[in-house]
């Protein structure tokens, strides 16, 4: 406040000063304007002498309108400007009306001289303008006077009034500045005060959060910078605060973590050789924490002496820089044993030299002993599991001859011949031929050959040659490209890539087109196909079984099979026999028809009826064992009572038909059988070459052989007699 007072002071001042610097200008103006007319009076009088002398009454009316019209001006400026001067300047009261009478009678004289030189009269002019225009100028002369006298008393005044104040602003500026000074001192304690404190709190605050003091909050007072820094430290400390408990609540899971996997961790200063061991590590080497200081030589000595120069060998490497892993064993302070094993790291610093390592122990001594026993275990149970193996061999052999190969049911010799063939290539990787009529059971030979075989675990995919389109069968086995044909709007993997690693059944092989036959005997010459519309090669580790109720001899006859294709196929033929051929099963086939439909349905049954089951025994089955599975179902499901019976309609409508059709095949089939074995006895049992049993009978040798497979001839008997 003193310092605006001062400053007001000064300005008041500086004001004064100004207005008496415009008091002087007013002044100069005034008697500048004074003496503007006083001069031109004087020219005037002189002009008009002049010509007045000169006699020259044109000259003369030339500077009567020069000075009319310049006198007059001179006046009427001269009034402007006092009219204007500024208000401190006291100008003279009578000037302006003295002006005034000049500019009125100057006028009219100057008119008189004029018409009195126009008249020629010149004397009168020249005592005219000594008479008349003189005392004007005279009268200007007095008023110069007055006006001078007046402005050299106004710069007198106005000279005073700026000593005075240039007095006062010296008092006023010393004065002005030692009050600041002094006010300035008090502000300088009060601010340096107001910084000092705060920081002293935060100094105090700043050694409590070094000795760990994480609590400690300093007290802010205001907003200003220092408040705002001290809201910042008390913010800081609160985060160090929940940073500390989740380390030390860390540290404890550490620890925690530690004492349970038997973990300890370790570090080891080069410099200070400084060690320090958490306390799973006492606890893994026997130590007191409180009594035992880790140190390089109680860490040797408890190493078992026969694992030192293992230690000493990786602590090279470590030195070196490298990393080390090692397994040794301690000795405990009660000369127990304990196994462990070290992960250590050496750290470098920028010149490669290792200043300091860290690593972890672990104790592996459960582990090693679980190990160990569980080796003995091991070998415990190889023992018994070869034990085991040996006495099973037998009870599996009975199991298999129980169990029929699962879904095959009976013990008929025919049956058991087909079994022990399927036993036989089961565990092998060769292809088989299965052949019988339709309703024999060929799949189910198929599945029990997966099954028995190195491929069990891996898919069995079973495809019906005859149920797809010929134009999709290569396609259905092999797959197809993405646009390989129309409707092949993405890739498609085949049956034999779905079965790669196990088994495919091809099912009715013999109605494979001619094209699909040349891939087919691709992939079981090579192993290997291309998918439709592909290019790439794709190997094919796949088992075939096919199966056919065809004359493959009479389609390769006609040209409709392949006889390569066959070849590859028949690399282990078995044919499964008709029922007709094992009637003896067909007791068994019905029970286990009969409990598997019955539990399907709900039902039990306790008896079948005796006509019933001598009409089942006697029917010729011309659809096999599908033909007797489909009757067994229909019956349980017509049936009510617990006696089993079967409509004896289902089976007479068709016996007369089956029964002429079934004799004609066996009359057929025996004469060819006997054509077949005067063509042998002739060619003495000789079956291919001219002279042999196929070129007397006009059909191809392989024909001829499985003819005599079929119909089982015994061609080696007719090989010592001749014709």
């Amino acid at each position: 406040m003193l310092m605006l007072i001062g400053n007001g002071v000064l300005l008041w001042q500086l004001h004064l000063i100004s207005a008496q610097v415009e008091r002087l200008n007013g002044v100069n103006e005034e008697l500048i304007e004074v003496q503007r007319v006083h001069t031109g009076l004087l020219s005037a009088y002189e002009r008009l002498g002049a010509a007045a002398r000169s006699e020259d009454s044109g000259r003369l009316l030339k500077e009567w309108e020069t000075l009319r019209a310049g006198l007059v001006e001179d006046a009427q400026r001269t009034q402007a400007a006092f009219s204007h001067l500024p208000p401190e300047v006291n100008a003279d009261q009578t000037v302006l009306p003295t002006l005034e009478s000049i500019e009125r009678a100057l006028p009219s004289h100057l008119d008189a001289i004029r018409a009195l030189a126009a008249s020629g009269e010149w004397e009168a002019v020249r005592i005219r303008i000594e008479v008349q225009v003189q005392p004007l100028e005279s009268l200007s002369s007095e008023l110069v006077k007055d006006v001078t006298r007046e402005v050299e008393e106004q710069r007198a005044q106005a000279t005073l009034n700026i000593s005075r104040a240039e007095r006062r602003i010296f008092l006023a500026v010393p004065i002005t500045g030692f009050v600041t000074l002094l006010i300035a001192a008090g502000l300088g304690v009060a601010i340096t005060r107001s910084i000092t404190e705060p920081l002293g709190r935060l100094v105090e605050g700043s050694k409590a959060l070094a000795r760990g003091e994480f609590q400690h909050q300093v007290s802010v007072i205001g907003q200003d910078e220092l408040a705002q820094l001290g809201q910042v430290f008390n913010a800081t400390a609160g985060r160090l605060q929940n940073l500390y408990e989740n380390l030390r609540k860390s540290e404890a899971n550490l620890a925690e973590a530690q004492r349970l996997s038997h973990t300890g961790s370790w570090d080891w200063d080069v410099a200070s050789k400084r060690i320090f061991w958490s306390a799973e590590m006492f606890n893994i080497f026997g130590f007191d924490p409180k009594t035992t200081t880790p140190t390089p030589e109680n860490c040797l000595q408890s190493i078992h002496p026969d694992d030192r120069a293992p230690i000493d060998a990786a602590a090279g490497e470590l030195y070196k820089g490298n990393d080390a892993e090692y397994n040794y064993r301690i000795v405990l302070p009660d000369n127990s044993i304990r196994y462990v094993r070290t992960i250590a790291h050496a750290i470098t610093n920028d010149s490669g030299q290792v200043i300091e390592f860290v690593g972890t122990v672990i104790d592996v001594t459960e582990q090693r002993n679980a190990r160990k026993a569980l080796e003995k275990a091991f070998e415990e149970i190889k023992t018994l599991k070869d034990q085991l193996y040996k006495e099973n061999i037998a009870l599996r052999e009975e199991i298999d001859k129980v169990s029929m190969f699962e879904d095959i049911v009976g013990t008929s010799p025919a049956l058991q011949a087909v079994l022990s063939r399927v036993s036989k290539v089961a565990p092998t990787d060769s292809t088989v031929l299965v052949t019988g009529e339709t309703g024999t059971g060929k799949e189910l030979v198929a599945r029990a050959i997966h099954k028995r075989s190195h491929r069990s675990s891996r898919a069995f995919v079973s495809v019906n040659c005859a149920a797809i389109p010929r134009d999709l069968i290569a396609s259905e086995l092999f797959g197809h490209e993405k646009g390989a044909f129309t409707g092949a709007t993405q890739q498609r993997l085949g049956r034999f890539e779905l079965a790669e690693g196990g088994t495919i059944f091809l099912d009715e092989v013999g109605e494979l087109p001619a094209v699909t036959q040349i891939t087919l005997l691709r992939v079981l010459q090579e192993h290997e196909f291309e998918r439709v519309g592909g290019s790439r090669s794709i190997h094919a580790d796949v088992r075939v079984i096919a199966a056919t109720n065809r004359d493959l001899q009479a389609a390769i006859a006609g040209g409709t099979f392949r006889s390569d294709l066959f070849y590859r196929l028949n690399v282990f033929p078995i044919e499964i026999p008709s029922l007709r051929e094992r009637r003896e099963d067909i007791p068994l086939l019905v029970e286990y028809f009969i409990d598997r439909y019955g539990r399907k349905a709900g039902k039990s049954f306790q008896a079948v009826n005796k006509k019933s089951f001598d009409l089942l025994q006697s029917y010729p089955w011309p659809g096999n064992i599908r033909e007797l599975q489909n009757v067994i179902e229909r019956s349980v499901i017509v049936c009510e009572t617990e006696n089993f019976s079967v409509d004896e309609s289902w089976l007479s409508r068709r016996p007369v038909e089956n029964e002429v059709q079934v004799e004609l095949y066996e009359k057929l089939a025996a004469q060819e059988k006997v054509m077949i074995e005067s063509a042998l006895l002739e060619c003495g049992g000789r079956v291919s070459g001219p002279s042999g049993a196929a070129s007397r009978l006009g059909i191809p040798g392989s024909t001829l052989e499985s003819k005599i497979k079929s119909l089982k001839i015994d061609k080696n008997r007719f090989k010592t007699a001749g014709p």
